[in-house]
């Protein structure tokens, strides 16, 4: 009877409610502007920046230490293939590799000077980059040489993403894409129906990606890029990066704003960050565990899918308790309820049928209340879950059934 009572009061005054983020800040060491990132897995990660700066977790983020790069150039974008081998590009050219995890650098740029915004590779010896002035780089041994091609293009080159060795895209602005089949000896340009800057672009598969850029730009195609459609977007804001955490579940992050898609960008919903800074690179190790980086040194990292929790009621309770999930059954999404009579530590997990935990929704301390989140399924097959909440000595479980 309680909890209705409170509903209750939350339906006839809303001022009781706020959204809490899914996405944490995480302390980084610096404020200075961080421009990539790049995650070998949940646990190891890299990030970059201006004056050269490079820094690596082995702990998805708790921790981050600086690593030695002897450069103080600007780095604008890096990748890593595997948690020991990583390339990162940026200013005047310059491109730097490690093969032991940014224990050592060696710089393998070449004789290309103009700068570089961005670099992709398909394994450890093939890659591409793309800068200033058209500019278009390529190895197929690790960096020991690289080969430049034409784009036909006098502007900023922004974003390059390869599917396969031979088939790639690449973003510029003035509404840019160019497409390659044949890695690079030829790039055709593809029509976007846009001429504003075109900022990032990323592919789940042969035919589905996506491009975005300024004014909140989201492009999409399901032809290889044969026509670009413009997608309704949920925000105006500057787009810098997007990328595809797994078939369906797609990011996009850019001034103070992430977008999340989990229908392959058909359609997009604001996740709350509580920032205004500019996030210049985003990258997903599953669709559950993200993370952006940007201006001022903000790294900002979710183990949810960006999803958080809703405090529908300052009340205090009188017993804690954990709700039936609703709608039950589901597809994909459902909400979970729950409330607490003190301040504390709270967990709130989803188990599989073989008890296997496969995620984290809430795991922070919080005041007195009543709290709803929400479980997206979409990337779950269909059958029972359970999910539990865990606050000091309390603990309770309940089963839901997905349906697809």
């Amino acid at each position: 009877m309680k909890i209705l009572i409170l509903l209750f009061a939350f339906l006839i005054t809303s001022n009781n409610l706020w959204p809490q983020s899914g996405w944490s800040q995480q302390t980084s060491g610096t404020i200075q502007t961080l421009l990539g990132v790049s995650f070998a897995d949940a646990s190891t990660g890299y990030v970059c920046g201006v004056n050269g700066i490079i820094y690596k977790t082995t702990n998805g983020g708790s921790n981050w230490g600086q690593l030695i790069t002897n450069t103080t150039r600007f780095l604008r974008s890096i990748n890593f293939i595997n948690a020991s081998t990583g390339y990162a590009v940026g200013e005047l050219g310059i491109v730097i590799r490690t093969s032991n995890g940014g224990v050592n650098w060696v710089d393998v740029s070449g004789s290309n000077t103009i700068t570089l915004v961005h670099v992709h590779f398909i394994d450890a010896n093939t890659g591409t980059a793309t800068g200033l002035n058209g500019t278009i780089i390529r190895t197929t041994n690790a960096g020991t040489n690289w080969t430049t091609q034409t784009s036909g293009m006098n502007i900023e080159l922004t974003g390059v993403y390869f599917l396969t060795a031979d088939n790639g895209y690449i973003s510029g602005f003035g509404g840019v894409i160019l497409h390659t089949a044949n890695g690079g000896m030829n790039w055709a340009q593809q029509n976007s129906t846009q001429t504003s800057e075109l900022r990032a672009v990323h592919f789940k598969d042969a035919s589905t990606g996506l491009v975005v850029g300024y004014g909140g730009k989201v492009l999409r195609t399901t032809n290889g890029g044969a026509s670009w459609g413009l997608i309704t977007s949920p925000t105006a804001n500057n787009l810098f990066t997007v990328y595809y955490a797994d078939a369906d579940i797609v990011y996009a992050g850019g001034t103070g704003v992430i977008i999340k898609s989990t229908d392959a960008g058909v359609s997009w919903q604001v996740q709350p960050i509580n920032i205004s800074s500019d996030l210049y690179s985003i990258h997903f190790s599953n669709p559950q565990t993200g993370t952006a980086v940007g201006q001022q040194g903000i790294i900002l990292r979710t183990i949810s899918g960006g999803i958080g929790i809703t405090q529908i009621s300052s009340e205090i309770p009188d017993k804690f308790e954990l709700l039936q999930n609703y709608p039950n059954p589901f597809n994909p999404v459902t909400i979970i309820s729950f409330q607490l009579t003190v301040n504390i530590n709270a967990r709130l997990v989803i188990f599989d049928i073989s008890g296997k935990e496969i995620s984290v929704l809430v795991n922070e301390r919080l005041q007195p209340g009543v709290y709803e989140t929400q479980w997206d399924a979409s990337d779950y097959s269909g059958g029972v879950y359970f999910y539990k909440l865990t606050a000091g000595d309390y603990s309770e479980s309940k089963k839901m059934i997905l349906i697809k």
